[in-house]
């Protein structure tokens, strides 16, 4: 295992076992979101992050790549070119070309022996050469598709996986895709796309499997809550699988250096108002999965209370009791279930602020510019066993330095039409000829 860490092995179906943490298929690029996966292999390396911390293992989630020479062979062989550059397909119609062309054999024995080796629910994401590029970040654009695990049926998984990899090609060529490559200026005919085969966090719940902890930190905060300052940075925080965060769904807003200091719980009310209500879990029951154009057709979007039946909250959950008007900090009272995550952010029953606040300023010292990163982490586990944090990706944060300094004196200008010594935001528009104000 310590040999491994750090190194992008090269994958060997004879002796691929689970002890390598990121190996790789064919010898093209590995694209963005791979490169970031390898970075935050070896940053994890280099500062002995494994055990740095007594109750949580940091590390990646196990990870194969699948290089762009085998995207090149696979849109050769089926000459899938002309379809997907072409403007007179709709998204269905380039899917299902997608699909029903044929895999690179040598690929499909490699990808066969994944396989029949994996024993958890796998996330197939795009990694492309565009992708988290440090001036305009793909982020988000591509699909990533969530494959439930069926235990024992290797032909079953096989036959989803080489789907979802066909179908993630396919999505760099969808209308949405097109129009955002064309607002960017970039060459939809330089994209190339590798794939990420990655182990999914989480416990399984019945017929539903999600983490217990996902999130999205950034190493910059334009906003920050005082005493904090930008450079500080920010958390979002959310119960089941991080699509709900990254997607913009309600989760909980921190400060890691700060993780007391949190808004959205400071009263009842804006608790009650500003609390996650619904969390996204893998469905384990569609049997027949079928892949469509829209990643997020095989989870689940269900209600907190769902979580509560699963018993999964227990540690991450408060209670407001309506008769005081009080949230209690803690599981084991009657009232109604809020996730504030208080137990960990202002008991520390597990050091996860002090763990975002390292990562993100080591990546950011090692990046050399602020940093995104996605992660999660599971805590059902048994009793001293420690809880494992997984690092999923990390981006580079695109930003124009376009900050303005105002001295006292520029404010008392009586040309100025609004002035404010608070404002959001920071910056000069020169275009602006007219403003039309309407009472």
């Amino acid at each position: 295992i310590s040999k491994a860490r750090g190194v992008i092995s090269s994958f060997n179906r004879n002796t691929f076992d689970k002890y390598f943490s990121i190996t790789r298929i064919g010898q093209g690029s590995i694209g963005g979101k791979a490169r970031g996966l390898a970075f935050l292999d070896s940053l994890i390396k280099r500062n002995n992050l494994y055990t740095y911390f007594d109750k949580v293992e940091i590390s990646i989630p196990k990870t194969v790549v699948i290089g762009t020479d085998i995207f090149d062979e696979f849109m050769d062989q089926n000459k899938l070119y002309s379809i997907a550059l072409s403007d007179d397909y709709t998204d269905d119609e380039i899917l299902a070309r997608f699909l029903e062309s044929g895999f690179p054999e040598h690929a499909n024995e490699d990808i066969y022996k994944i396989a029949s080796s994996i024993e958890t629910p796998l996330a197939i994401r795009s990694s492309s050469l565009l992708e988290d590029s440090h001036y305009q970040p793909f982020a988000g654009i591509y699909n990533t598709y969530m494959l439930p695990f069926r235990a024992g049926n290797h032909e079953v998984m096989f036959n989803m996986m080489r789907n979802a990899i066909k179908a993630v090609y396919a999505s760099a060529y969808y209308a949405d895709s097109k129009a955002y490559m064309q607002a960017t200026s970039n060459v939809i005919d330089e994209e190339k796309m590798a794939i990420v085969i990655q182990e999914v966090v989480g416990s399984t719940y019945g017929e539903r499997f999600y983490p217990t902890i996902s999130g999205v930190g950034r190493s910059i905060d334009y906003y920050p809550l005082e005493p904090a300052v930008p450079e500080d940075g920010t958390v979002s925080l959310a119960l089941g699988l991080g699509k709900y965060v990254v997607d913009g769904g309600q989760s909980l807003r921190f400060c890691p250096r700060y993780p007391k200091n949190v808004l959205q719980t400071s009263n009842p009310e804006m608790a009650l108002q500003e609390t996650q209500k619904h969390f996204f879990a893998l469905d384990l029951s569609n049997h027949d999965y079928i892949i469509k154009p829209n990643d997020g057709a095989c989870l689940l979007k269900l209600r907190i209370k769902e979580a509560e039946k699963d018993d999964s909250i227990r540690g991450i959950a408060s209670t407001f009791i309506m008769h005081d008007n009080v949230i209690r900090d803690g599981y084991n009272y009657k009232g109604k279930k809020l996730i504030t995550f208080s137990n960990i952010l202002k008991h520390s029953t597990l050091p996860l602020a002090e763990i975002l606040d390292r990562v993100l300023k080591l990546g950011e010292e090692e990046m050399g510019n602020p940093v995104e990163i996605e992660f999660a982490l599971d805590l059902n586990v048994r009793l001293g066993e420690k809880v494992s944090f997984k690092l999923l990706q990390i981006r580079p944060v695109a930003s124009k330095d376009e900050s303005v300094v105002i001295d006292e004196e520029e404010l008392d200008n009586a040309d100025a039409l609004i002035v404010s010594k608070s404002a959001l935001g920071n910056g000069i528009i020169d275009n602006i000829f007219d403003i039309v104000y309407i009472r």
